[in-house]
């Protein structure tokens, strides 16, 4: 059983001024009056003392400070650097709290994401993708003219994205040459050039336009990789990053890198022990950096990650080693709507609120009637069935204490899908207290 009192602690998070919040924000209690994004952890709201309405997402602080010191000791111990996938949460207040633990840079997808980053100061971003969208490029040519810092690598993987870097270029005569990577791809996943050949005469005109671009690294995703089981995706990422790493060395040997350092990328946050052994492994004569781009890791979850890290721990000794352990920080809490019949409850929260892509929630923790501020774990015999839109279907012991009122926790799988789902999440204490919040941008 755990308890609450009203005691406030230092924030973590970094304020966002120009951002303001009302009882039109979801999770807002609806008589909020506009107030800037901080005020929200000055009001003494505590989520058992039902402050907010439900369905409710929230953030914990302590696990989300765990995670970081847990990521910060598997780049330690591997010798490598990590620009985390901002797609995953889309929160600057997280950006700037993961560049502030000593991350590389962030990694985004789209232009949006990279303006919404940009706007709140992140100055270095690696955009995993290839830029195909002339306007997209005539927006980054004209940002690395204004701004000395902005500091920006991109993917290419065909000689269409080749050809549209010369042509931006020639428009925007003072720009910095784009910096790019060669996306190499395995058959059994997504983008990326198949063969060292044809990446090789990406390659070789990209050497012959370096007024236009400089070929900064080698980048590949391995989440992605398919098979039959586990032990088969494993192989596979194996000979995947073999074909990275003996692409890097004949690319090093041709003198066909132009950046200050050569780069070497990949790892999303399932196979990122398997990514930093293997990348780590060529010797160039030029620096070089081997970049993980694992972004769940700040969150963690309760089911797709939490198997993923797991089967990390069996496969990798040195991992299990480390003192630090992630845990999930994201939940999301609902009420229970009705008890129609024994053995099932209804929540009030569906899919536009928990994440359903990987696993469906995860029932964790009761918070029971109405004025008692303690939470207890759920036993066994409760699982959500299924989502509609805005209830979940609870399966439950036909003896279940559950009552219309009380409040259940659910642990989500797969975080990205459910940070999308929300323009504001509440950061909470160790006693439930609210003490800061999170504002997404997606």
């Amino acid at each position: 059983m755990t308890d609450t009192n009203t005691e406030t602690r230092p924030t973590i998070f970094s304020e966002l001024p120009d951002v303001r919040v009302d009882g039109r924000t979801k999770g807002m209690p609806g008589n909020l009056p506009e107030m800037p994004l901080a005020g929200i952890g000055r009001q003494g709201w505590n989520l058992l003392r039902r402050d907010m309405p439900t369905p409710l997402a929230v953030l914990d602080r302590a696990a989300i400070e765990q995670n970081s010191r847990w990521i910060a000791a598997v780049t330690s111990r591997y010798g490598v650097s990590l620009c985390p996938h901002g797609k995953t949460t889309m929160a600057p207040q997280l950006f700037r709290k993961q560049l502030a633990d000593g991350c590389w840079g962030i990694t985004l997808s789209t232009q949006h994401q990279v303006q919404a980053a940009r706007h709140y100061g992140v100055s270095r971003i690696f955009l995993a993708n290839q830029i195909l969208d002339p306007g997209f490029l005539d927006y980054v040519a004209e940002a690395q003219i204004e701004d000395p810092d902005f500091d920006f690598y991109f993917l290419v993987d065909s000689p269409e994205g080749v050809e549209l870097l010369g042509e931006v270029a020639a428009r925007h005569p003072g720009h910095r040459p784009f910096q790019v990577l060669i996306e190499l791809g395995s058959p059994f996943a997504r983008t990326g050039c198949r063969t060292e050949a044809e990446a090789r005469g990406i390659a070789e005109r990209l050497a012959g336009m370096r007024h236009a671009a400089i070929l900064a690294g080698i980048e590949g995703f391995e989440g992605s990789i398919r098979g039959a089981e586990r032990a088969e995706i494993e192989r596979r990422i194996g000979e995947f990053l073999a074909f990275m790493t003996r692409t890097a060395e004949d690319f090093a040997a041709a003198g066909l890198f132009g950046g200050k350092e050569i780069l070497l990328t990949a790892g999303g946050s399932a196979y990122f022990d398997l990514v930093a052994k293997a990348l780590s492994r060529p010797a160039f004569d030029r620096p070089s950096r081997v970049v993980l781009r694992s972004g769940c890791y700040i969150s963690h979850d309760a089911g797709m990650y939490e198997r993923e890290i797991a089967r990390a721990l069996e496969r990798s000794p040195e991992l299990a080693a480390l003192d630090a352990r992630p845990r999930q920080a994201l939940t999301v809490w609902a009420t229970v709507q009705s008890r129609p019949e024994p053995g099932l409850a209804f929540l009030n929260a569906g899919r536009r609120d928990v994440s359903y892509d990987a696993h469906l929630p995860r029932p964790l923790r009761l918070a029971s009637g109405t004025a008692v501020l303690t939470v207890q774990d759920l036993p066994e015999g409760y699982e959500i069935t299924m989502l509609n839109d805005q209830h979940a279907y609870l399966k439950c012991p036909e003896d279940s204490v559950l009552r219309p009122g009380d409040m259940v926790e659910l642990g989500i799988s797969h975080p990205c899908t459910t940070f999308d789902k929300w323009d504001v999440l509440c950061v909470l204490d160790e006693r439930f207290q609210v003490v800061e919040a999170i504002k997404t941008f997606f």
